[in-house]
Order: structure tokens, then C-alpha cells, then sequence
């Protein structure tokens, strides 16, 4: 993968800390976090297609990790922070 990718995946680690979401709902930070990985695939070339989406699976693991999957009737809710 090229470097702005490799960044740009970097990025969204960083974007999914949960210091950047609480006192916003789960809706607001799937829109985001959708929006974004649609972004990074948009500018993946053919040949980074595969990696891209390794990389994007294992972001994935770690938002469901953190507590951010959640059920349709919850994504009005707030996040909270962790305890």
C-alpha cells in the first residue's frame, strides 16, 4: 500500500479513541467511521484493494473491541467513557 494509505489507516486508529466520541451518539460515529472507510477505498488503487481491506477488518476487530457495535435501537444513544 502506498504511504497516504498506510497514514490514512493510521488515522482512523487514532480516530476511533473513545476521547474523540464521548457526548456523541453511536449513529454519529458510525456515519463517520463508515464515511471514512468508503473514502480510504475510494482512493485504494486495484492492487491495494487486498491489504486495504486486512487493514480496515482489523480496525473493524478493534471498534468492536471498544464497545462501539451496538444494536440499530442503541445509535441514538451517547457514548460514555469507559470505567
Amino acid at each position: 500500500m502506498r504511504d497516504a494509505l498506510i497514514i490514512a489507516v493510521s488515522e482512523l486508529y487514532q480516530g476511533i479513541r473513545h476521547d474523540h466520541w464521548h457526548g456523541k451518539t453511536f449513529r454519529q460515529f458510525w456515519d463517520w467511521f463508515n464515511g471514512r472507510c468508503i473514502d480510504l477505498v475510494a482512493e485504494a488503487e486495484a492492487g491495494e484493494l487486498a491489504a486495504l481491506e486486512v487493514e480496515l477488518l482489523a480496525v473493524r476487530a478493534e471498534v468492536e473491541d471498544a464497545g462501539y457495535m451496538v444494536s440499530s435501537d442503541r445509535l441514538g444513544e451517547v457514548i460514555e467513557p469507559p470505567m
